[in-house]
């Protein structure tokens, strides 16, 4: 049983529609907004966390 062939991965290769630089370049941005907003999202709930467990004096 063959599970591929090289030349049908080149023909799959050939039918994806693949983005333009303008393209990739603002929906990485995107990406890189939402982790970078995750990212503090977390930072500012732990540091929240950990001033009221200092706060009730654990």
């Amino acid at each position: 049983m063959k599970w591929f062939s090289i030349s049908g991965i080149i023909q799959e290769l050939q039918r994806v529609r693949w983005p333009k630089l303008g393209e990739l370049a603002k929906k990485s941005g995107i990406v890189l907004l939402f982790t970078a907003s995750f990212a503090l999202f977390f930072v500012l709930c732990e540091f929240i966390a950990v001033s009221f467990i200092r706060f009730i004096g654990m």
